[in-house]
């Protein structure tokens, strides 16, 4: 089961998304194009795919992603913030896309990390694939325009800061 790594041009969208046509493809690219854009510019856009994941794998151990993108905004070796956008499957076998703003856990308890906020929309017959993902991309350009810090985000999350003793009910990733 091997991971796919490359500039989005890579990406073999009609491969890993066969439901979604020329115009919904377009669309995807306009927004990770959005996404690349205001990434670090010390950061080579980078993207991973699953192949192995385009059909549901079943309720697994993890979540199982088609497509995700993460880039770092701070990371100092003991404190980090970083944001990432990506298209996974539910444990109920429904596809959605997540964004997420990811912060180091300061929780006596250590959860590695804590999203803060995240954004996640489920992909239904209603809402296309190629529009859950703009709307995903449009948000995380969004919280890109609030401070590169991570205080600033677990403050605005009611996490603790750094050396904080609970996490104050906040979700896990």
């Amino acid at each position: 089961m091997t991971t796919m790594r490359g500039p989005f041009d890579r990406v073999p969208l009609d491969e890993l998304f066969p439901h979604v046509d020329d115009l919904g493809r377009q669309r995807m690219r306009r927004a990770v194009a959005m996404v690349d854009a205001v990434r670090p510019a010390d950061q080579t856009p980078d993207w991973e795919w699953w192949p192995h994941h385009i059909n549901f794998p079943g309720a697994a151990v993890g979540v199982p992603e088609i497509l995700l993108t993460e880039f770092s905004l701070y990371d100092d070796r003991v404190d980090w913030l970083a944001m990432a956008i990506d298209v996974e499957w539910t444990a109920a076998g429904r596809l959605r896309v997540c964004a997420a703003v990811e912060v180091a856990c300061w929780c006596t308890e250590n959860h590695n990390a804590h999203y803060a906020p995240s954004l996640e929309i489920p992909v239904r017959d209603d809402a296309s694939l190629e529009a859950a993902f703009e709307a995903a991309a449009r948000q995380l350009t969004k919280w890109l325009e609030e401070p590169w810090d991570p205080e600033h985000w677990r403050a605005r999350a009611n996490l603790p800061q750094r050396f904080g003793t609970s996490c104050g009910g906040a979700l896990e990733p």
